[in-house]
């Protein structure tokens, strides 16, 4: 019996060491990881008769791993499954003590994807776990059965195998990348490289080069540089100094002279170094800068660096007219200039204004304006021309209140010098206008002209020092943003307008420098990404929450920092739809992680701000009072007057997933949530509490 129970390990260790071989036989050929990982996958589940499996590799700088090979699985429903490294079988497979032991996977996930048998071995790397090879239920011919521990044993040895091949693909496949991205770089640069061997010879010419010099590459490759730059003397001794001094020589606005061409170029002659510190052969890089004319051209007829790269990119915008835009303008004006002037010499009035000019076009340019004109003591600039922005607005409103907070310190450095401080108003208003080139052909400028850039003067004209007016439409614009509040004023009669205009001051920012980093970060991710079937968890509800923590928050009497924290979490709470419906909130957290300590906040408010994330998680459960408020943010719209309108977003969303489909479900799932729900803060319930009671009798009184 024992003679026989050893010779069947002899037979298993014969079998277990030709499978090896060929395996390891098979695997060095392969050149390409994901055809590597599914050769892996393929020929494990046929050594070991599994009926299906997967192969995991960790996403770069992440604790996530992915499906990169998948055989006789649904990758549907795979792909919605989120394997983690600090949890579940992935976690005892990187902390286990033998690290290429076999180990079971979880319960949930065999009834995810309906099986019943598995184990999972590691694919590893440097004593870091990299990935995992998982296979599922052994068939035989009885039906479907665990693994056995010779089937352990084996599917051990063959990640081990795997993970040397694995690491070994990975690194050429890597290297190739990295060929093919330096050699992508080098052709789509618009600085001209030639490089040359340690006898000379030249071996590289990027398109740049051939463009720039007007070469042939054929005709320069293989030749010494002295053939090729034999009509350029001056050239061929910055070589041999670089040769001979092993140095950089650098030489601006240098005329290179091949053949019967020539061309101004800023040249760079650089040695080409090895690793050992020896020298390899030469680099000459060289950059076009015939295009400076161009630029000093067109600076005659444009004032802004904006104006400026739109007419690099379209030369046809030099062409008179104009098209139809909306735009937002900004008009400034220093109040009681004139009489200040009078009282001034001349040479201070110059020196005042530009001192103050330099100031206030450093922050136009900051927000991305473009700067239209000077009119004496006035500035004009607008927002969506040329460069549109779905952010014009804003940016005119961050660009108006940092233009008054930094003339405080500016007056205070002219108080202590005597001098009398400089107020200014600033209007702003958005609307259609006409821009383009307006002028002659040989002297023409760049403007808007309208009657909405009319009322932002006339706006401006009734700002008074230190106010920052602003008309309906701009209101209308960021109403949304949560980002601003206004006071609404008396109408006022402005020239050219038969009725009043309603106008607003512009009251408070509720925009730290922080939070407008994040807003900017969140809502051009959810713009970019997000999924056009999210018709409640769209940006709309983002800003909804955002604006909705931010006043519970007031009204709560909740501090500045504290109030910073709710308002960053109200943006990043939903991003987590940007990956996935099922566990959006751990995302979420996730993804501001990611972002917020490069940012600026420390370790203990990120935690705090992704307590308040979870909080938002139904059934909710917040633990502080910030939780609360963002948890009774999230749920305001119950006991407002736009319930209906949002309850129908959110039935169409689930519709669309196929989590309800009919209303008379909707109305069921909505009565018994309503029911349940209660608002935590005072002002949840002061405020909206009652009005959430009408909603859930209205909706129970079609079915009574």
């Amino acid at each position: 019996m024992r003679k026989n129970k050893d010779m069947n390990n002899i037979a298993f260790k014969q079998l277990e060491l030709e499978t090896l071989l060929e395996i390891t036989n098979t695997l060095i050929e392969h050149e390409d990881v994901d055809d590597l990982l599914q050769d892996i996958l393929i020929r494990t589940c046929g050594i070991l008769d599994a009926s299906c499996g997967f192969v995991l590799i960790e996403e770069k700088n992440s604790d996530l791993f992915v499906p990169k090979a998948v055989f006789n699985l649904d990758e549907k429903v795979l792909s919605k499954i989120i394997f983690n490294k600090k949890r579940g079988f992935l976690n005892t497979l990187a902390t286990q003590k033998e690290k290429h032991a076999c180990v079971p996977i979880e319960t949930n996930l065999l009834e995810k994807l309906e099986k019943s048998f598995a184990i999972a071995a590691p694919i590893t790397g440097k004593n870091q776990l990299l990935g995992s090879i998982v296979i599922f239920d052994k068939e035989l011919r009885n039906g479907m059965s665990d693994f056995s521990i010779e089937d352990s044993a084996m599917l051990s040895a063959i990640s081990v195998q795997a993970s040397v091949a694995y690491n070994n693909t990975f690194l050429l496949d890597t290297l190739l990348e990295s060929k093919r991205f330096n050699d992508n770089i080098m052709e789509s640069i618009h600085t001209g490289v030639i490089t040359t061997n340690l006898f000379g010879e030249i071996d590289y010419v990027n398109k740049t080069a051939v463009k720039i010099a007007h070469i042939s590459a054929e005709e320069c490759m293989g030749n010494h540089y002295q053939i090729v730059f034999e009509k350029d003397p001056e050239l061929l001794i910055l070589l041999e100094k670089v040769e001979q001094e092993v140095r950089v020589y650098s030489e601006q606005n240098f005329l290179i002279k091949v053949g019967h061409e020539s061309v101004n170029v800023n040249l760079t002659i650089s040695p080409l170094i090895d690793d050992l510190g020896e020298q390899i052969g030469t680099v000459i890089a060289m950059e076009d800068i015939s295009y400076l004319d161009k630029i000093k051209s067109t600076f005659k007829k444009y004032v802004s660096k904006q104006i400026v790269d739109k007419i690099l990119e379209n030369e046809d915008l030099l062409n008179l007219g104009g098209q139809e835009l909306t735009l937002t303008t900004l008009f400034t004006d220093i109040r009681g200039f004139t009489n200040m002037s009078e009282r001034m010499d001349p040479i201070d009035v110059v020196k005042t204004l530009n001192e103050y000019f330099d100031l206030m076009i450093e922050v136009v340019f900051k927000y991305n304006g473009t700067l239209d004109k000077i009119i004496g003591d006035a500035l004009m600039v607008i927002y969506g021309a040329p460069i549109y922005g779905h952010d014009d607005t804003k940016r005119a409103l961050l660009t108006a209140i940092e233009m008054q907070k930094l003339l405080i310190d500016f007056n205070v450095l002219r108080k202590e010098k005597g001098m009398d401080p400089i107020e200014i108003g600033i209007g702003i208003n958005r609307g259609k206008a006409i821009a383009g080139n307006i002028g002659s052909k040989d002297q023409m400028n760049y403007t808007v002209i309208g009657d909405a850039v009319n009322l932002a003067a006339r706006l401006c004209s009734n700002a008074g020092p230190g106010q920052i007016l602003v008309s309906e439409s701009v209101v209308s614009d960021v109403d949304h943003s949560g980002l601003f509040d206004f006071q609404k004023l008396d109408a006022i009669k402005v020239k050219g307008k038969e009725n009043e205009v309603q106008i607003y001051a512009l009251s408070k920012c509720f925009c730290t420098p922080k939070v407008l980093e994040v807003y900017d970060l969140v809502i051009s991710e959810l713009l970019a990404n997000l999924s056009p079937n999210l018709f409640y968890h769209s940006i709309s509800h983002t800003l909804d929450v955002f604006t909705s923590a931010r006043k519970i928050a007031i009204l709560e009497g909740i501090g500045e920092s504290d109030l910073e924290l709710i308002m960053v979490a109200a943006l990043f709470h939903d991003t987590g739809f940007l990956v996935q419906a099922d566990g959006h909130e751990e995302i979420s957290c996730q993804y501001a992680k990611d972002h917020l300590f490069h940012i600026g906040f420390t370790l203990p408010e990120i935690e705090i701000i992704c307590g308040m994330i979870r909080a938002t998680k139904i059934p909710q459960k917040p633990q502080n009072k910030l939780e609360e408020i963002i948890a009774d943010a999230d749920l305001d719209y119950l006991g407002r007057d736009d319930f209906f309108t949002i309850g129908d977003q959110l039935f169409n969303e689930l519709k669309a997933r196929n989590v309800v489909k009919d209303e008379s479900v909707w109305d069921q799932i909505q009565i018994k949530f309503l029911e349940n729900h209660h608002y935590f803060t005072d002002t949840g319930r002061n405020i909206r509490a009652a009005q959430k009671e009408k909603h859930l009798q209205i909706i129970k009184s079609k079915y009574s």
